[in-house]
């Protein structure tokens, strides 16, 4: 068994994470387009996403990739000791995962981390090799699709003239324009609302420069951050927002990001007029862009019923386990000896 740092992958050690990452692509979602090999580079060379610092390391049993294990270091002050982590294999039972995970946590602890969230699928089999190690289920989230070309545009109309006639809508692809910047982080912040059930973290809390960080290293990776943002009356005070990520790559694999009211806006339609205009803009100026992928709580059931009168359909059931890395460290020890 050989692990390999994902920035330092030679030529067909790339082919070799590349077919790994293809063949779980093809398995869940037959339906969508698999990684490119341009896509599964960026990745691999992204350091600063979800504002956090990642590592990537590959393991291969010969010549043939059998995981990738990554790690998420979050840069936010108000949660220090937070590593998010996740292994990437087709085979969660492989040989490889023990000794893949315990160099993954390695570099959690060297960097001071001592808490860990560990994001994956929700399945029986993952589930029981989760509790295994002594991590709890804290949180579960359904990953829905939607069709963009088979949304009921009189319905999207319906929606476009609900909510209050005196908002103002700006929209915009790429960096975030100075004038919008402080309304964009209010509404950024403004999804500490949103459900984390019993998972063990502190809200974040993002700043412009942040923001900007966090949309200028999605677009590396080849995601294309487009926004609309609703503003009051005077046009200075945010009411909500809807963000998507384009998948330059591939398109088909887009992501609805986050749709925020803020609290005092709620309750007045302006989260399905969003979601309609940019329905609209994607399908006016992004036509490539056929599916939209997003992820909510089980538990926030507001945002599910939106979705679902729109027509995203469930797809996959995720999970998300947290503990304390020496618990999952000791835990590991008998299954990376020798």
């Amino acid at each position: 068994m050989r692990l390999v740092d994902g920035r330092e992958l030679g030529a067909a050690e790339t082919a070799a994470a590349l077919a790994l990452q293809q063949r779980i692509d093809l398995a869940k979602d037959p339906h969508i387009p698999p990684t490119s090999e341009a896509e599964l580079r960026a990745v691999l060379a992204s350091d600063a996403t979800n504002y956090a610092r990642h590592e990537r390391i590959v393991a291969f049993d010969g010549d043939e990739a059998a995981a990738i294990g990554h790690v998420e270091l979050t840069n936010d002050p108000n949660n220090p000791e937070l590593a998010e982590i996740e292994i990437i294999t087709d085979d969660i039972d492989s040989p490889a995962v023990a000794p893949l995970l315990a160099a993954v946590l390695e570099r959690a602890r060297a960097d001071g981390r001592t808490s860990v969230i560990i994001w994956d699928y929700h399945t029986p089999q993952r589930h029981r090799f989760w509790t295994g190690l002594g991590a709890e289920l804290r949180y579960t989230e359904q990953e829905s699709d939607l069709d963009l070309t088979s949304v009921d545009p009189d319905l999207m109309e319906r929606w476009m003239t609900a909510g209050p006639r005196d908002l103002h809508l700006a929209r915009w692809t790429g960096p975030c324009p100075d004038q919008w910047i402080d309304a964009l982080v209010e509404i950024t912040n403004a999804m500490n609302d949103a459900p984390t059930d019993d998972l063990d973290m502190v809200d974040y809390e993002v700043d412009s420069a942040m923001v900007q960080a966090e949309i200028a290293a999605r677009a590396a990776c080849g995601l294309d951050y487009k926004v609309i943002l609703a503003l009051g009356p005077d046009r200075a005070a945010p009411a909500g927002a809807t963000e998507v990520f384009v998948n330059r790559h591939r398109p088909e694999c887009s992501w609805q990001w986050s749709t925020v009211v803020l609290a005092s806006h709620r309750g007045q339609g302006i989260a399905k007029r969003l979601k309609a205009e940019m329905w609209r803009w994607l399908r006016d100026d992004e036509p490539q862009v056929t599916g939209l992928r997003t992820g909510n709580a089980h538990s926030n059931a507001a945002m599910l019923a939106i979705n679902d009168e729109m027509g995203f359909r469930p797809v996959h059931s995720m999970g998300t386990w947290q503990a304390d890395l020496n618990t999952l460290m000791s835990a590991l020890t008998p299954r990376t000896r020798p």
